[in-house]
């Protein structure tokens, strides 16, 4: 009798990694092996993963969330230096969204890169040199400029490098996604949250920028889905994920989120220079966009039509917006209170009468 992977090793050529997913799908579901699972996405995919009839293990430290999923096989160790219970185990896929460092990706890929047939490593649009391409693709140059690798720091260059451990120890089984911010229920990050918590409070509110700034985001659950897609059709390469499916700028997300909101507001747009001289960051207390220029000129005009033609979709800003404004109202006074991002509503009148004073 054939075992599966015997019967996937009998497959050849490009069309061989399409034809083994198929079949492990058909087969009543696939094994797919999450490495955390229990943060903020962890939770929409698994969901969805078991919804659709996969099996889920999923290999975490056991920590947080440990009541979610208590029909799928959990596993606990450590990325960094235990991962003793993933040893002499297979898998169809395995999705790793919780790889920060090259060392962690290493450990982990060198450990399953035979026991699995395809690697999904969410990856960042922070990888990407700067943003100034006429075109943002996937093809857009990526990993600091100018700067030797070995001195390579940070989030964006230690992604670039786990990217590559994966593409090494992978191959042709390699699937990457390129995110930029991720949005909706349970975003703990506060970035969009802040924006919907701020338009539902009402009264004058101040935006940074110009109406007419680009902005891209993605909601967590249409992620999800979009994982579940690729690896149930084997579909391989790198992904930039942004939403919305069309072009939206930022007038357009204020005023859609106040769509769903009941309480009476106005927005007033405050200049870049005149917030980032009076000690302001897009980092912080500018949430969610940066300003369309220098580095970041098409920062908010990433291309994302290798993923569409690709099977993602996105659901309305509408629905992420009230179904955002849901979860956060159910979240403790505490959490509510004392956003991670964001100015308070002292220092954001300061700003309003200091910019209607200039």
């Amino acid at each position: 009798m054939t075992t599966r992977r015997e019967f996937l090793g009998s497959l050849a050529g490009a069309g061989a990694v399409s034809i083994a997913g198929q079949y492990a799908f058909a087969q009543g579901g696939m094994n797919i092996l999450i490495l955390g699972g229990t943060g903020f996405i962890g939770p929409h995919l698994v969901q969805y993963a078991m919804d659709r009839g996969h099996r889920i293990t999923l290999f975490n430290r056991g920590r947080t969330n440990t009541h979610l999923f208590p029909d799928a096989e959990k596993l606990v160790g450590d990325r960094n230096d235990d991962l003793s219970a993933l040893k002499g185990r297979q898998w169809d896929a395995v999705i790793d969204n919780s790889g920060y460092t090259p060392q962690q990706v290493r450990l982990s890929v060198d450990l399953l890169k035979n026991t699995t047939d395809q690697y999904l490593f969410t990856s960042t649009r922070a990888v990407y040199t700067d943003y100034t391409q006429a075109v943002m693709d996937e093809d857009a140059p990526i990993g600091p400029k100018n700067i030797p690798e070995a001195e390579w720091d940070g989030y964006g260059p230690n992604k670039v490098l786990a990217e590559r451990i994966v593409q090494d120890g992978f191959g042709a089984k390699t699937l990457i996604t390129r995110p930029p911010v991720i949005v909706g229920p349970g975003d703990r990050s506060d970035r969009f949250t802040y924006w919907v918590d701020r338009i539902d409070d009402g009264g004058n509110i101040l935006v940074q920028g110009d109406p007419t700034d680009p902005i891209q985001f993605v909601d967590v659950r249409d992620l999800s889905e979009f994982y579940v897609r690729l690896i149930e059709n084997s579909i391989t390469g790198i992904f930039n994920t942004e939403g919305p499916g069309s072009a939206l700028s930022t007038a357009g997300l204020v005023h859609g989120i106040k769509a769903v909101t009941s309480t009476p507001s106005a927005f007033t747009w405050v200049d870049w220079d005149f917030l980032i001289k009076e000690g302001e960051t897009p980092q912080d207390s500018l949430p969610f966009w940066q300003p369309p220029r220098g580095r970041y000129l098409n920062y908010g005009r990433m291309v994302n039509t290798r993923a569409i033609e690709n099977g993602m979709t996105f659901r309305p800003l509408a629905e992420i917006a009230k179904d955002t404004l849901d979860w956060h109202r159910a979240r403790t006074s505490d959490e509510q209170d004392k956003l991670r991002v964001g100015m308070t509503r002292d220092r954001e009148a300061e700003l309003l009468w200091k910019w209607q004073d200039a």
